[in-house]
């Protein structure tokens, strides 16, 4: 007889070891690692954020609704500016008489019409102011009423010589008034006396004239000139 041979069976290890490995099949994947092997620190991280991000949230819509509630209390404390009126500051500051102002008459001879109204009758009288030649410290001017209470046409300043010597038959050597319906001619530079004795400007050159133009008083004032009264 052949004696009995008897092998110890081999751990479970050892047939683990031994065991083929499973073939790959193409088109099908692994099978997932179980829930339970997914890290937990990233699921605590991300509830973190969340948590935070809702805070912050939260913080500035009630900041957001403490500004509009304090907003109308600030408006209605600030007190507003005064709205200027312009207009009327301006109409303030322009006194009533000024005619022109020194920079609009700078120059000799220039000149400017303008309406006068006679403070006794109200009425208004169309006029004219000349700048005189002189002193440039201490200027002077002329004015004086364009309409002629003896003739039926207002007078005119001429400044053109050639037109002096050729129209009315005068060697001027500086500007004139004119009553172009008669021809009369009066000098701006030249004084004449009234049949009261009254010294007025303008004496006449040329023609049959009765009196020199009425003339009109007038005073500087800073950088205006004014028209006070009519003789």
């Amino acid at each position: 007889m052949k004696p009995q041979t008897f092998q110890q069976p081999l751990p479970p290890s050892a047939h683990r070891k031994n065991a083929p490995a499973m073939p790959r099949i193409p088109g099908v994947s692994d099978a997932p690692a179980p829930a339970g092997s997914q890290p937990k620190p990233l699921l605590a991280v991300a509830l973190a954020a969340l948590l935070c991000a809702s805070g912050l949230a939260l913080w500035l819509l009630q900041r957001r609704a403490r500004d509009l509630n304090a907003s109308p209390h600030a408006e209605a404390a600030t007190p507003s500016a005064p709205i200027r009126n312009i207009s009327s500051t301006r109409t303030t500051d322009a006194d009533p008489d000024a005619i022109a102002t020194l920079y609009e008459l700078a120059k000799p001879w220039s000149s400017k019409t303008f309406q006068f109204v006679d403070p006794k009758t109200q009425q208004s009288i169309p006029a004219m102011v000349i700048h005189l030649p002189g002193s440039a410290t201490n200027p002077s001017f002329w004015a004086f009423a364009l309409a002629n209470p003896l003739s039926r046409c207002q007078l005119q300043y001429v400044t053109d010589l050639s037109v002096l010597s050729k129209r009315y038959v005068y060697s001027a050597e500086h500007p004139m008034v004119v009553s172009d319906c008669d021809g009369v001619l009066y000098d701006p530079l030249k004084m004449a006396t009234l049949p009261d004795g009254t010294w007025v400007r303008g004496d006449i050159v040329r023609g049959g004239g009765i009196r020199p133009p009425t003339s009109i008083q007038v005073e500087v004032r800073g950088r205006d000139l004014l028209a006070k009264r009519m003789e």
